[in-house]
């Protein structure tokens, strides 16, 4: 689901911080279709109204088309949606909160994860899982054995 799906929806939130546009809504979301609404332009335009033949109405298919986008963008699988993260894309003050979260995302407390698996769990969200990795364990996020092989979330009460 690309970004522009949101469009409507954003378009929708925008014509809503007017006054006047939240009146001509709210007689758009009325139980019968309206003959005239102030702003109908700009809903028809945007894709929240449609014309019909008594009046100007809520489109069905924004709002399916809405509730899809916004389940995409919130849903379980919405991490998947965006681009993985690359550290030179990050500012400096950045880099360190952007590992320590992505760490806590892919190990839970308690879990122990092999070297393999977390590069694989850290491949989901990032363009250099070692780098992650890495910096992770360097700043305190992560520990691991001596030899590499297991990682689990450092003792926050430490």
């Amino acid at each position: 689901m690309s970004d522009s799906s949101l469009r409507p929806v954003r378009s929708l939130v925008m014509m809503l911080r007017s006054p006047r546009l939240r009146v001509a809504f709210a007689d758009l979301i009325g139980p019968t279709p309206s003959a005239s609404v102030d702003g109908e332009s700009e809903f028809v335009r945007s894709g929240v109204a449609e014309r019909a033949d008594d009046g100007v109405r809520l489109s069905e298919s924004f709002l399916d088309d809405a509730l899809a986008a916004l389940d995409a963008q919130l849903g379980a699988l919405a991490v998947l949606q965006g681009p993985r993260i690359s550290a030179v894309d990050l500012a400096l003050d950045e880099l360190d909160p952007a590992v320590a979260a992505v760490a806590r995302r892919v190990v839970s407390a308690g879990e122990q994860v092999t070297e393999p698996a977390l590069n694989e769990r850290l491949s989901m969200f990032v363009t250099d899982a070692a780098f992650f990795r890495r910096h992770a364990v360097d700043t305190g996020v992560l520990e691991r054995t001596a030899d590499g092989a297991v990682y689990w979330l450092a003792d926050r009460g430490k």
